[in-house]
């Protein structure tokens, strides 16, 4: 919003936000776009993707990261995994997703060829 900071916009960005609350409508447009963000029309190509990039990366950056990275990216990956699974089976299954997806943020971010 031109003349106002970026502080200032996120507190009015924030205090709509806020007021969206108070609107019985919102509840409903609040949960369809977040049916939406979590479908597999929306997540399924990106972790896809993300599952094939993995082994060759973590195999060809074995010996240049720590173990303990390692250890989180092949958690990771286990997790993408089940989130492609569960989409493959179950696509209606949006709790699974959505728990499965809390587990992935969990191990922190992917590494860097992952999120391309």
């Amino acid at each position: 919003v031109e003349g106002l900071s970026e502080d200032e916009v996120m507190k009015k960005f924030s205090e709509s936000l806020a007021g969206m609350d108070k609107d019985p409508n919102m509840e409903g447009v609040m949960e369809q776009m977040m049916g939406q963000l979590l479908s597999k029309e929306f997540l399924y190509e990106p972790l896809t993707e993300m599952a094939s990039k993995y082994p060759p990366w973590l195999k060809e950056n074995e010996g240049k990261i720590s173990a303990e990275d390692r250890e989180r990216y092949r958690k990771q990956l286990g997790v993408v995994k089940q989130i492609v699974q569960v989409f493959d089976e179950e696509p209606d299954s949006t709790e699974k997703v959505v728990v499965l997806l809390q587990d992935m943020q969990a191990c922190g971010q992917p590494p860097p060829p992952a999120k391309k």
